[in-house]
């Protein structure tokens, strides 16, 4: 149990003993006394109130009175002061953070609104996200918005189909709306109330039954999906080609493929830095092309020697049927991995076995799509798992929680840069962040909570 919990538990109890201990005393001393009136009694001797006797007292009570005020008047002061702070300190906090949410918001211009952060919504917002587009985020669910933001996204609470609500979005300033709640009636309040408010805006509704669509339409709607249709057609193709009905599809060069050669990007997430020859070496690249610094910095046509640090990466021009640099890591669930707290043990395994599951299909030699889903599976369950462990520590009065998720926020913002670049970089050349964005946060970072917890600190 941390130390605030613990001073804030012993500091209720003694509270608690002053009014128990004072309506104990004023039953004892004054006769014909009711409980509610010996309470009532020492409540506004402790507090300095100043309501006066609620009935007259005798010698010995009086005297009592005396102590029961040099007893409990500081007590009942640092409690309220307590109390005070906790409520002034969180308030604080909220305001700022959604202040700055807030003016990041109304700095965005052709942005899109995602309206709804369900099943669909996450994934647009992915997808958006890797595109290198501009979005917010819009949903009344906190839990859901706290996984968002978790992820560096843009987000907003409230009612889409409130005014108030779009425009704080920057609905007038916004090319795209798009509306992912699953029920088609808030849908088409939303689409009508988007259009009213931004008539040039594009809005693209989810649709679940297409016999309303034509309502959506009316109601300002450019455009109508149907996830399951989607879903079920996709299906069905794969079920086509390899029952041999249909012809596979013709894999021709992906658009980043010229004549053989492609541009890849390597990204080095090791503590021992290493040199630009030595990352060539590894993944059997013609050349180094930008040397891309973790300040944003770029240093074009690097010369070998350059070192990389933790956080840089190298664009490299290589030929199709180049070496592939191995896997140093084997990510492995351990027992010595076990912080002693179930929950968070459960949610570890399952970030093991999908990091295993991950590295397992890079020596399987799958294909890339196959990769691509697992990676993004990885990322989808880790955003999850952060959520709830820093829901877990802010529980428990954690007193390092925000040094722990600028660290949730780093390992996430580095997750999603892989997750936009996947398909130029070296698919096995990312082991190395896997084991400092597992292995060594559960080892290091995590450990440092369980300690304090425990005790130990």
């Amino acid at each position: 149990m941390s130390s605030n919990i613990r001073q804030n538990i012993q500091l209720l109890v003694a509270f608690f003993t002053v009014l128990l201990g004072g309506t104990a005393g004023y039953l004892y001393f004054e006769n014909n006394w009711s409980v509610l009136d010996a309470l009532y009694m020492t409540v506004i001797t402790i507090t300095t109130i100043g309501f006066g006797e609620i009935h007259n007292l005798s010698p010995a009570g009086r005297i009592f009175t005396i102590v029961l005020i040099f007893a409990g008047l500081g007590l009942a002061a640092v409690f309220v002061a307590q109390v005070a702070k906790v409520i002034v300190q969180s308030g604080i906090r909220n305001l700022y953070e959604k202040k700055k949410m807030n003016d990041r918001i109304n700095k965005l211009e052709k942005h899109t609104i995602v309206c709804g952060y369900g099943k669909i919504g996450r994934a647009i917002s992915l997808k958006l996200y890797e595109l290198g587009l501009d979005f917010v985020v819009l949903d009344n669910d906190e839990e859901q918005l706290i996984e968002a933001e978790q992820r560096g996204y843009k987000i907003l609470h409230g009612d889409a189909a409130v005014d108030g609500v779009l425009l704080s979005a920057g609905i007038r300033r916004a090319d795209f709306i798009v509306l992912c709640i699953n029920d088609d009636a808030s849908n088409i309040n939303i689409s009508l109330a988007a259009r009213e408010l931004n008539p040039d805006i594009f809005v693209v509704a989810r649709g679940t039954d297409p016999s309303i669509e034509y309502r959506m339409l009316r109601a300002g709607a450019n455009t109508v999906v149907y996830p399951l249709d989607l879903g079920g057609e996709q299906i069905g193709h794969i079920l086509a080609r390899h029952a041999g009905v249909a012809e596979p599809e013709e894999k021709g060069p992906v658009a980043h493929e010229v004549m053989g050669y492609s541009l890849r990007i390597f990204p080095h997430y090791d503590s021992a830095p290493t040199t630009v020859a030595e990352v060539k070496g590894k993944t059997g690249a013609i050349s180094a092309l930008v040397l891309h610094r973790a300040d944003g910095t770029d240093i074009e046509n690097p010369s070998d020697e350059l070192e990389l640090n933790y956080g840089d990466s190298v664009l490299e021009l290589v030929k199709k049927d180049g070496a592939c640099c191995e896997l140093q890591n084997n990510i492995k669930w351990s027992e010595n991995l076990l912080l002693g707290i179930p929950s968070i043990d459960a949610e570890h395994r399952v970030l093991v076995r999908y990091a295993e599951d991950f590295q397992s299909a890079l020596r399987d030699g799958q294909d890339h799509d196959a990769i691509a889903r697992l990676f993004d599976r990885l990322l989808e369950y880790t955003s999850s798992h952060f959520a709830r462990e820093e829901a877990f520590m802010q529980k428990r009065g954690f007193p390092e929680i925000e040094k722990h998720m600028k660290e949730h926020r780093r390992i996430t913002r580095e997750v999603m840069d892989l997750n936009r670049d996947k398909k130029y970089i070296f698919p096995d050349s990312i082991d190395s962040f896997l084991q400092d964005w597992i292995i060594n946060h559960i080892n290091n970072t995590d450990r440092q909570y369980v300690k304090y917890f425990k005790g130990d600190k």
